[in-house]
């Protein structure tokens, strides 16, 4: 097997086992800040808005920081500085009494962690530059199997053995990942980039980062309008069952599963088709099947559609990441993808205390309305801004150092 092969999926095996850890909490986190003092199912969503705000809008702060770091000192020791830091923040949250320290964690989860951001660019140092597309969507389906077997297992821990001690579960998955990294990747030696390689990013640049950033900002604000609520919603739509932890970790689990495989299709077409209508079919079908979901009344229903919107949009982010990673210079993919993963935290922090603001202003129902609304105009607008970029090409575009 070849070096970069062996590398790459150590690092993927690592990173999905990073991210299932910390997703265990995503799935029990409303009914856990009920536990801690939210006094009903409104002031429960606000809150949980807010926590799952707080931290990407740190990683906003944080990941161009990283980034930087990371070209100058080194991709694989930030990855290690990311897993090994959640490692001890999870296993902390255990031991939270009330929603201010919960909250306290989360800064600090959001500041020192951002592991997906630090593995992609560890992948991309290790993945040539025609590989980009199998490369990076293999890395996304990192996040999706996260989002498939995390909430899933999480969900069953915490009604066997409470929410406060699946944080332990948590933790320790992912300090288990930080040794795998350690003990099992080497960084790559850095080389000067041929002028064959040099061409192809002077022409890449001109595909248009800029916009598929705000592309991907306006992505990830527009789903994630339904982190807060979902949990609550499976919970106001089956409000009989015992094990509701169980039920909205299988749904959230199975909408997983068919990410995965959207993402691995879309990072084999990323590079062959072109990306603009790529991206607008994938963004508006998705928008479409969000807002059906105002009007299910069965969790089974909620599924059916979950699995849809999970085929939709699974392969988005591994799109815009290979484009990102086909414009970007070698020697600055730190700072690139810093650059991208803090607009995209951005957008996932700006986007659950618009959706927890709009499900205790008007109904949970309508937050999938809003959400379905913004995707699907993000996906109509989607090619109108790529093929400006493509028009303008022969124009000089920002450079990622300008933006």
């Amino acid at each position: 097997m070849e070096n970069w092969k062996k590398h790459l999926y150590i690092i993927w095996v690592a990173e999905t086992i990073s991210l299932i850890g910390f997703s265990f909490c995503l799935t029990f986190l409303p009914y856990y800040v009920q536990d801690l003092g939210a006094k009903d199912i409104r002031q429960a969503a606000l809150w949980t808005g807010l926590l799952q705000t707080v931290g990407p809008l740190m990683l906003v702060i944080s990941a161009p920081f990283w980034g930087i770091l990371s070209d100058r000192k080194g991709r694989k020791i930030m990855v290690e500085r990311a897993m090994f830091s959640g490692f001890v923040i999870l296993v902390l949250m255990s031991f939270v009494r009330n929603l201010q320290q919960l909250l306290l964690l989360r800064i600090l989860q959001g500041f020192f962690t951002g592991t997906f951001t630090a593995a992609i660019v560890l992948a991309a140092s290790q993945i040539p530059k025609e590989k980009s597309g199998y490369g990076l969507g293999l890395m996304q389906t990192s996040i999706f199997i996260a989002a498939t077997v995390g909430p899933f297992l999480g969900g069953l821990v915490s009604d066997i053995w409470g929410y406060r001690n699946t944080f332990y579960f948590s933790g320790i998955m992912v300090g288990i990942a930080g040794c795998m990294i350690m003990f099992g990747v080497d960084e790559p030696e850095k080389q000067q980039p041929h002028d064959e390689e040099k061409q192809q990013t002077s022409n890449n640049s001109k595909t248009g980062i800029l916009f598929l950033l705000i592309i991907l900002f306006l992505f990830q604000c527009s789903t994630t309008f339904l982190s807060p609520v979902l949990a609550l919603f499976i919970q106001k739509i089956s409000p009989e069952s015992r094990k509701i932890a169980t039920i909205a970790g299988s749904i959230i689990a199975a909408s997983g599963i068919a990410s995965v495989l959207a993402a691995l299709i879309a990072g084999n077409l990323a590079e062959k088709k072109d990306h603009r209508i790529l991206l607008g079919i994938m963004l508006s079908t998705a928008g479409i099947f969000t807002m059906l979901a105002c009007f299910v009344r069965t969790t089974g229903q909620l599924l059916f559609l979950r699995i849809f919107t999970g085929l939709a949009s699974g392969g988005i982010i591994p799109t815009i990441n290979t484009h990102i990673n086909l414009g970007a210079k070698r020697k600055e993919l730190g700072k690139t993808f810093g650059i991208a993963g803090s607009i995209s935290s951005l957008g996932a922090g700006v986007g659950p205390i618009i959706g927890g603001a709009i499900a205790s202003i008007y109904s949970i129902e309508i937050t999938f309305v809003f959400s379905g609304i913004f995707i699907l105009l993000t996906g109509l607008l989607c090619p109108v801004l790529l093929e400006k970029s493509r028009i303008e090409k022969k124009e000089k575009l920002p450079e990622i150092s300008d933006l």
